[in-house]
């Protein structure tokens, strides 16, 4: 099983120390392409230039033989349209994550890097059908580019955060809604006491699931487009 990953070398890194036998990841990193990818994503006009980016590496990891491709930020941006140009497995994170929290709690919290990406969150959230399942949206008002620093301060501060959405906003499981925030799930669970989502790690597993069960996203609900068909006439 092959999969393409779009994200950094250390996110690559973190995935193939959790893959399973026989599953190879890679993240293109010898494609150039057309777009440059946003260095983090903490606005809709940075998601909107990583979904060029997105679809173009969509097709071009289809075009390579790849079996699914999983998308390297929790905000999923690119993704529905890059799901109309292939017929391999497109895996959201921040999608996964959302469904996969609903599968095992009733109310969940989700932890968005600043106060500007809550209205992005909340979007993912109605989008997803599971805004009756939200306790509470919460940023931790650390920048992306600061979180990926790791600094004890900055756990200590989300372990707090996450405290106070159980105590007061009564979460029973947390949903980190950005991949950087997301690798230190594993520091930030043991003391919490309810589950944290890894959607990075989470991802991996959900595109080895489609692959494995030979399943893919409906051509009814994400279509080949109509210019596209005809050009292949």
């Amino acid at each position: 099983m092959r999969l393409c990953f779009l994200g950094n070398q250390e996110r690559l890194d973190y995935l193939r120390s959790h893959a399973s036998l026989g599953v190879e990841l890679d993240n293109l990193a010898d494609f150039e392409g057309s777009f440059v990818r946003p260095s983090s994503i903490e606005s809709r006009g940075e998601e909107l230039v990583l979904a060029h980016w997105v679809i173009e590496r969509t097709v071009e990891a289809e075009n390579r033989g790849f079996d699914a491709v999983i998308t390297g930020c929790m905000g999923d941006p690119g993704v529905e349209a890059a799901r109309e140009l292939v017929r391999i497995p497109v895996i959201a994170p921040g999608e996964t994550s959302l469904l996969t929290a609903r599968m095992l709690a009733h109310r969940f919290s989700v932890i968005t890097p600043l106060q500007e990406t809550v209205p992005m969150a909340r979007e993912q959230v109605h989008k997803a059908g599971l805004a009756q399942n939200v306790a509470s949206i919460r940023p931790l008002d650390v920048a992306v580019e600061k979180i990926r620093e790791r600094d004890p301060a900055t756990l200590e501060s989300l372990v707090a955060l996450c405290r106070r959405c159980v105590k007061d906003d009564g979460a029973e499981l947390l949903v980190f809604l950005c991949a950087s925030m997301s690798l230190i799930a594993d520091d930030v669970a043991p003391r919490l006491g309810v589950p944290v989502i890894d959607g990075v790690r989470l991802s991996l597993r959900a595109a080895e699931m489609l692959v494995g069960s030979g399943l893919t996203h409906s051509p009814v609900t994400y279509p080949v487009p109509a210019k596209q068909q005809a050009a292949a006439r």
